[in-house]
């Protein structure tokens, strides 16, 4: 696994290759972490062995960088705050992240989605715990809990965490 260190308005420190800052031209990242896996349109740079993507901002610098493979990555093993976002638990990271947040929240999607507005950092799923839960009961209810058994409790499993997070540039969410 790959150990990623998420450094909020800051960047990220990768083990054995070095860090790769907020602000950064897509000329230095593609020095530090080669080409990209894929590229969009010129603003965004998808980097899969990293489970990440980058994207530009006009001038062709970094302005935010989201893991995408959450809440199980493969390659991976991230960690903000001392602790790993996609394992710490969705009531645990959203604490951590209020206290070093210090300040005003974007909850209007609360439980699916944060946006930390004073460490730019943003964190998204798809489905709750709550939600998963209320689909088993009416499933149980409907007699079709049996067949859909599996996945309903993989989907429980991996809503217990969230599935993405996102680090921005100082105002980034603003």
């Amino acid at each position: 696994m790959i150990k990623i260190e998420i450094l909020p308005l800051d960047g990220i420190e990768i083990d054995n290759i070095g860090k790769l800052s907020l602000g950064q031209s897509k000329s230095d990242i593609e020095k530090l972490l080669g080409s990209p896996s894929e590229s969009s349109n010129l603003k965004q740079l998808f980097y899969d062995e990293y489970e990440f993507r980058i994207d530009l901002d006009s001038e062709g610098n970094s302005e935010f960088i989201e893991f995408l493979y959450g809440p199980f990555p493969e390659k991976t093993e991230l960690s903000i705050y001392g602790h790993n976002p996609f394992q710490i638990g969705a009531n645990k990271l959203i604490q951590i992240l209020t206290e070093k947040n210090d300040g005003e929240i974007d909850d209007s999607e609360a439980d699916y989605c944060y946006a930390f507005l004073n460490i730019s950092v943003g964190i998204w799923r798809q489905l709750t715990e709550k939600t998963v839960e209320e689909s088993i009961a009416e499933m149980k209810a409907d007699n079709e809990y049996k067949g859909n058994q599996d996945w309903l409790n993989e989907d429980l499993n991996k809503a217990k965490n969230f599935w993405t997070i996102g680090i921005g540039v100082k105002n980034y969410y603003e």
